[in-house]
């Protein structure tokens, strides 16, 4: 089954190759309508490219139909050639996965053609050959759009494309060396046909897309330069009387190269919305990072409108990341921060287990925003218990500058973690000492323990329910010893 195409098109060739030689034109247009026929149900049956090969099957089809009756259908050669064009162009940047080729294919291929209509089309006439200026230019196309997949292909495109380069050798060949297009010879309509064959057989073979990419000098070089050409022969036109099929090809590129322009206008100014909040997120908690809080300090400093900064710092995070791991801790992040996010104003993280919230208000210790901030904070995952220290500053009244909101924010958060830390060791001696007099401790082993209760604690704080626990491991030690 997978041979059944090539033999086909085997038999099709040879049916035009017999018509060269009978002059039976039943022969040759029956080609041309079968490989037609089997391109559209191919084009229909493939999962890519699919615009392309469609395009190129309507491009065959017009000139199929138009071959039918050559004097009264004529303008479906024009047709065909417009639709091949866009066929290969889509072809093209369909393999190279690259949206600008396809304007860029049509700028080279207009510009070609603007330039073989300007300057070629008379030296051939001069020579005896009176090809049209409409096959000229449509052949100058077709070739550069070829000339253009090959070379961004690096010389190794896909077997598809050395098919249609080799019907298109047909299709030139036979244009530049007619004499008389009113009256083709057989030669001429066999060569017609051989290379419609050959575009409708390319799509049974591989055309699959390659991971490459253009850009650089080549991406900037040919809409530039065709651009540049086109203006050329505008004037050279405009001063000589030149042709009206080049003033119309010429004016064409200039227009695909003003849509492509804009088109690259819309996407870099994309690129930048995307590259600016990347710039201003962090990459963990989705939040606002360090330099959206600056940007955000500065406007709310500028405006004199009343803000408070909190800032926040986890407590028991590196006993967690300790217990669970670095990857445990940072789905701890991504859980804490959607819930800080959901309190009033705006929130951010700075990095490490470093949070702020920036309310439009004046906000003290007690106000239920910023305890509903510190519940969002906490977690306890078995004996670890994550809870936050916080420290804030009221703006503009007592800062005048970024800077100095975070670091006096920051340094009133630690001036509380260091009272908390205070409290708790403070609170955990007292429930020592009474345990140490529930258990008729002496006066002198009492102090003795204390000592080095508060040697091996301090600073760090400990639940009430961990003295229990540290006093009998105390008092096993001393009675040891």
């Amino acid at each position: 089954m997978a041979r059944f195409p090539h033999a086909v098109f085997g038999l099709l060739l040879a049916a035009c190759a017999a018509y060269l030689v009978t002059g039976a034109d039943v022969l040759r247009v029956s080609a041309q309508l079968i490989a037609v026929t089997m391109l559209a149900v191919q084009t229909a049956r493939r999962s890519d490219a699919r615009l392309a090969w469609g395009l190129l099957t309507v491009a065959n089809a017009s000139w199929a139909i138009g071959d039918l009756d050559p004097a009264r259908l004529n303008a479906l050669f024009l047709v065909s050639f417009a639709f091949a064009q866009a066929g290969l162009v889509s072809l093209a940047a369909t393999q190279l996965r690259s949206r600008w080729l396809a304007f860029d294919g049509i700028i080279v291929g207009l510009t070609a053609g603007a330039i073989l209509t300007a300057y070629v089309s008379d030296s051939l006439v001069g020579l005896g050959l009176r090809v049209p200026a409409t096959a000229l230019a449509g052949d100058a196309m077709l070739v550069t759009t070829i000339v253009l997949a090959f070379a961004v292909n690096g010389w190794r495109p896909a077997r598809a494309w050395w098919i249609i380069a080799l019907g298109e050798v047909f299709l030139v060949a036979n244009d530049l060396t007619l004499t008389n297009p009113q009256a083709p010879p057989r030669t001429a309509l066999f060569a017609w046909g051989a290379a419609l064959l050959l575009t409708s057989y390319a799509a049974f073979h591989p055309s699959a897309p390659r991971e490459r990419r253009v850009g650089g000098v080549l991406a900037a070089a040919v809409p530039i330069t065709g651009g540049a050409i086109s203006v050329g022969l505008l004037m050279h036109a405009a001063l000589t009387g030149g042709s009206a099929i080049t003033v119309t090809l010429a004016g064409t590129a200039l227009f695909v190269g003003l849509i492509r322009a804009a088109f690259l206008l819309g996407e870099n100014q994309k690129l930048m919305r995307v590259a600016r909040a990347e710039a201003v997120t962090d990459k963990l908690t989705g939040l606002p990072n360090r330099r959206a809080l600056l940007e955000d300090l500065d406007r709310a400093i500028a405006a004199r409108t009343p803000h408070t900064l909190v800032f926040f710092d986890l407590d028991g995070f590196k006993e967690y990341n300790d217990a669970f791991g670095h990857a445990a801790g940072d789905a701890l992040l991504q859980r804490l921060a959607p819930q800080l996010d959901a309190c009033a104003g705006r929130s951010y993280r700075l990095g490490g287990d470093e949070f702020c919230l920036l309310v439009p208000a004046r906000l003290d210790d007690a106000s239920p925003e910023i305890l509903a901030a510190v519940r969002a904070l906490q977690e306890r995952e078995g004996t670890v218990e994550i809870t936050a220290s916080h420290g804030l500053v009221l703006i503009p009244d007592e800062v005048d500058t970024a800077g100095e909101a975070l670091q006096r924010a920051d340094e009133r958060m630690y001036a509380r973690k260091r009272r908390r830390r205070a409290d708790q060791a403070s609170q955990a001696r007292d429930v020592l000492a009474t345990l140490l007099a529930e258990r008729f401790v002496g006066e002198d082993l009492a102090a003795e323990l204390t000592a080095e209760f508060a040697r091996r604690l301090a600073p760090t704080a400990v639940r009430d329910d961990e003295a229990p626990r540290i006093v009998a491991n105390l008092s096993a030690a001393s009675a040891a010893g």
